[in-house]
């Protein structure tokens, strides 16, 4: 999940992988500030119907992230068999799912991964 820095007027000013700030934020991709953020400083990408899909990738990332957690239920695939990477990103919405759902995750503190 991308990091957001703001301005004084809390208008989004710089998207990064990780937090370049100690009060960086935390905000999903398919955030609409995020998106309109992109619009802003990237316009070719919402150009003859670049918003349509990038919006549709951004919709579509929830299908895959879906797809992921149905085969690892099944067994067709376990978590150890993705890059580091892959496990991170896949632990991080875990945690904010569930978070959403109004259930803490736990957090280890020395490395800041969930668990």
């Amino acid at each position: 999940m991308p990091f957001v820095a703001r301005d004084p007027d809390g208008q989004i000013v710089a998207l990064s992988e990780v937090p370049l700030e100690d009060d960086a934020e935390h905000m999903g991709a398919d955030h609409p500030e995020l998106i309109a953020f992109v619009a802003r400083t990237c316009p070719e990408l919402m150009e003859a119907g670049g918003g349509a899909f990038v919006s549709s990738d951004l919709a579509f990332i929830r299908v895959m992230e879906d797809l992921v957690e149905v085969l690892i239920r099944k067994g067709v695939l376990a978590l150890s068999d993705l890059p580091a990477p892959a496990q991170d990103k896949l632990m991080e919405r875990r945690a904010l799912r569930g978070w959403l759902a109004g259930v803490v995750g736990i957090v280890d503190e020395n490395e800041g991964k969930v668990i």
